[in-house]
């Protein structure tokens, strides 16, 4: 059974959201999906093993379908590209799953490289994938207001999200203090430096609409920063296939070299000083090379209200206590995303929190 709104010859469109680590892309992803709009389907591709953004993701009946939680990352783990995705909630939408899908927007791992998931959506645009068209709308991409230069002036995947967008979404502009002004400049000149064709949006000024950026569109790389095109060319199949083994374009194994993920999960709640206490720790072995901690966390002072956890490298923001779980799974779960560090030393600290005297009276 063929879907209405889905016919032989009108596309769905897709929205690629993309964005660093800890940048905000889940909250826009939130914040973009207004009340009334095209009924859409959500695909979010987490690196850690655990799925935690599915729960941060508030899904209404009427306005969004979420479809697909996948882990891994999407521009390089096997079974997880683009194309199969897509196919896959095609057949869900055949199985009558999903309901009438008028867009997509995928929203990928903050590590994820965007060349091989663009040059594949370019390549399949002209093709069905399961019966349907796709077609790539847009490129969105989460800036961080406080880290996005030093992001994108040290890791090149921060540089090619920022250089393939075609609407960037500038967050956290309401973190920047006292030289606001002075950051702006900076931020919109290093803009203008990557990508001076894209479509700026600052989603915390006050008259912001951050629906606008799943507006109606065509993407299209030419007009993108200026390695845009050689970045797509060196991921064709083309070159791939007649690299030289010495030197090949892509080396998919080592796009993240050095990036460690790791999860925890418990089934009974945590005393509030142990989790303190073990991010304390966390934080000072770790240092810079902790990028990225999240959680849900039971806490035995009130396990029907979770803490949700964020830590974006030297920034631990405030935890909020949730005012009920998001879903039915109320474990505690943890993601960490490290760089650089010794994977061995990691899992034995992390179990630290697992054996602490009070878990074990528990």
């Amino acid at each position: 059974m063929t879907e209405p709104g889905a016919t032989d010859t009108q596309p769905i469109p897709v929205y690629l959201l993309t964005g660093f680590l800890g940048s905000g892309k889940t909250t826009l992803l939130n914040r973009m999906m207004a009340p009334g709009g095209p009924r859409a389907a959500v695909i979010v591709n987490e690196y850690g093993n655990v799925p935690i953004d599915n729960d941060l993701l508030q899904v209404t009946g009427e306005d969004m379908t979420f479809a697909e939680t996948s882990t891994g990352c999407i521009c390089c783990e096997p079974g997880n590209d683009i194309i199969s995705t897509l196919a896959r909630l095609s057949e869900a939408m055949d199985e009558g799953k999903t309901g009438r899908i008028e867009r997509v927007v995928i929203e990928t791992t903050g590590l994820a490289d965007p060349a091989p998931i663009i040059n594949q959506m370019l390549l399949a645009a002209p093709h069905r994938i399961a019966g349907r068209y796709f077609e790539l709308a847009s490129v969105i991409t989460t800036l961080d207001a406080v880290r996005g230069q030093q992001t994108v002036d040290e890791r090149i995947v921060g540089h090619k999200q920022l250089a393939f967008a075609d609407r960037i979404a500038l967050t956290k502009s309401d973190l920047l203090g006292h030289d606001q002004a002075d950051h702006r400049h900076v931020l919109y000149d290093l803009i203008n430096r990557i990508n001076p064709g894209a479509h700026v949006v600052d989603v915390q000024a006050p008259l912001a609409a951050p629906e606008t950026l799943l507006s109606p569109g065509s993407y299209g790389p030419t007009n993108r920063g200026s390695n845009a095109v050689a970045w797509l060319a060196a991921e064709s199949p083309l070159a791939r296939a007649f690299a030289s083994p010495s030197a090949p374009p892509v080396a998919s194994l080592s796009r993240h070299s050095g990036i460690y993920s790791t999860s925890m999960v418990m089934e009974e709640p945590v005393a509030a000083r142990e989790l303190v206490a073990f991010i304390d720790m966390l934080r000072r072995a770790a240092g810079p090379r902790l990028l990225r901690l999240k959680g849900l966390v039971s806490l035995n002072d009130d396990p029907d209200r979770p803490m949700l956890l964020h830590l974006v490298q030297d920034i631990f923001h405030p935890p909020v206590r949730l005012e009920r779980w998001p879903s039915d799974d109320r474990r505690t779960r943890l993601v960490l995303i490290a760089d650089g560090i010794d994977e061995a030393a990691l899992d034995s600290f992390l179990n630290t929190l697992k054996a602490s005297p009070g878990r074990k009276r528990a």
